[in-house]
């Protein structure tokens, strides 16, 4: 009787099968996961990049309004001269109006609200008395911006005044400049060039939720109510947030306000166009792997055949051992000299391996600058707080004008000083205290067992004794720091970290090398302090 023999896979074809499926699934897996990474780096940067357009595009609008303040309060003084002089005022205006084209019109308005003065003249508006009911800074007698209204012309518009006093500070009226805000005005034109790309704009809110700037003219005046974005801009919030649009889309938004006015300005992306531009880039990347992908596979597989020929040849001499080695050979697979030094080898090298991860993985934890834990690190430590329940208090550093260090001196320098100041916190930390680097030149020192009171005075001595210590810089370095402890009524850890952030930025505020300590509140007054901290 024939025996049928069982055809089975050799050591070349188990090596084809397994180095092309590793290579093939560590490189999909590699693009799959650099998709994500990148996904998640893209908003994150989209966000910060809108939230600084937005603070930048805040503060240019206030130095414009500045600068019309600045112009209304000359015409002003040169008005209140000549303020029976009514030729005098149509002159002064007319040349204000001519000068610049920061102003669409303007008035003059004395105290029985009365027009004393219009220009251009075609507004026809010389003599009339204004209605009572329109709300005019008559009786703030002070430099104000009028809410965005309709103006008898038909067109909406926002309108800075200033006050007009006579010599003997007998209030005369105020001055008052138009500013158009549909069509082609100054303010559009501020406004109107976004830094990305066409799927980015901005849009200006005023204090009642209404479009006062959008690149759609149509949407001015129009209310923006349910967006997250809107909503914190008018509590005097700055920052960046994902956005649902009034058009359903979902939109990535910084927003900064503008505090002389109470408008909110908010620059914002489409997510789709993120989505869509890292599809074309890691469809880029696909291609450009590809033939990489193929040269290491072939590599690979020559040096697995190369690899697997010893042992091909070992098979062979053990297939001629007798029946009994055979079955010594089933029953303890390392009984010979070739595979117990296989054995041997794996072994060791396992050891070694697993040394190797050790210390890759304590590298993972560290800071490569200053050696000091990183934040994958803190979140380790942060978890373990968390599953012990016991009590810690944080400092948290950052470097007064540390920019200036870099401007000044160099990147290098300010490098170094970041390892001094680490060197520095290691050397006046306890042993079982936690210090970390938690980003460009801010560290945490998270102190077990310490109440605040003790905090306090240990971030003072380590204030004094960074202040003290000698810097590449030549110069004193000196650091702000803020306070807080866990647990502190009933708040999670984040929310200790976030008010020993808002405690440090309150040591900026005071002056800087300076301590201060977070402080327990209710809701309501947690508010209130984090709006005026923006």
């Amino acid at each position: 009787m024939k025996v049928t023999e069982r055809r089975k896979l050799d050591l070349k074809q188990l090596i084809l099968l397994l180095v092309s499926a590793g290579i093939v699934l560590s490189v999909f897996s590699a693009l799959m996961a650099s998709y994500r990474v990148h996904e998640r780096a893209f908003i994150k940067d989209t966000l910060a990049s809108n939230q600084a357009y937005a603070e930048k595009l805040a503060e240019v609008t206030e130095l414009f309004l500045q600068s019309l303040n600045s112009q209304l309060r000359v015409s002003a003084g040169h008005i209140a001269i000549h303020f029976e002089d009514r030729n005098a005022i149509n002159a002064e205006l007319a040349r204000l109006l001519a000068q610049t084209n920061s102003f669409d019109s303007l008035v003059v308005i004395d105290a029985k609200r009365k027009v004393v003065s219009a220009q251009p003249s075609s507004l026809e508006l010389t003599g009339h008395t204004l209605d009572s009911s329109l709300a005019l800074p008559i009786e703030l007698q002070a430099p104000h911006i009028l809410d965005p209204f309709i103006s008898p012309a038909g067109n909406l518009m926002v309108s800075p005044t200033f006050p007009i006093f006579a010599t003997d500070g007998t209030y005369l009226g105020f001055i008052a400049g138009g500013i158009y805000l549909q069509g082609d005005t100054i303010l559009n034109q501020l406004l109107g060039t976004h830094h990305v790309s066409e799927h980015s704009y901005v849009y200006v809110i005023d204090e009642d939720k209404r479009l006062i700037y959008h690149r759609d003219n149509k949407r001015v005046g129009e209310r923006v109510v349910g967006n997250l974005a809107v909503n914190k801009v008018l509590r005097g919030e700055s920052g960046a947030t994902e956005t649902l649009n009034s058009q359903g889309i979902n939109m990535l938004a910084g927003f900064a306000p503008i505090s002389s006015t109470g408008w909110g300005i908010v620059s914002q992306r489409a997510l789709t166009s993120i989505v869509a531009e890292l599809d074309l880039t890691h469809k880029n990347v696909l291609y450009s792997t590809l033939p990489f992908a193929l040269a290491i596979l072939c590599v690979t597989l020559i040096a697995g055949f190369v690899i697997a020929r010893p042992l091909a040849q070992l098979a062979q001499n053990v297939s001629s051992l007798s029946p009994r080695n055979l079955r010594c050979i089933d029953q303890t697979p390392a009984w010979y000299f070739e595979a117990e030094n296989l054995k041997s080898a794996i072994l060791n090298s396992s050891e070694m391996l697993g040394q190797e991860i050790k210390e890759l993985e304590q590298d993972r934890k560290m800071d490569p600058l200053t050696k000091l834990n990183n934040r994958f690190a803190m979140q380790l430590w942060l978890d373990n707080v968390k599953t012990m329940q016991y009590q810690f208090s944080v400092l948290a550093l950052d470097v007064d004008h540390f920019k200036s260090i870099n401007d000044e001196f160099g990147h290098a320098v300010g490098d170094d000083v970041l390892c001094a100041l680490a060197g520095v916190m290691k050397k006046n930390a306890r042993c079982h205290d936690f210090v970390c680097r938690s980003g460009g030149e801010e560290f945490l020192i998270f102190m077990p067992f310490v109440d605040e009171k003790r905090a306090y005075s240990i971030a003072e001595r380590l204030r004094v004794a960074i202040s003290e210590h000698p810097m590449p810089t030549q110069r004193p370095v000196t650091v702000s720091i803020g306070i807080s402890s866990w647990p502190m009524n009933r708040k999670s850890i984040k929310d200790t970290l976030e008010m020993a952030d808002k405690a440090l930025y309150q040591a900026k505020r005071n002056g800087r090398n300076k301590t201060c300590q977070a402080q327990a509140h209710s809701d309501a007054a947690n508010n209130d302090v984090a709006q005026h901290a923006v």
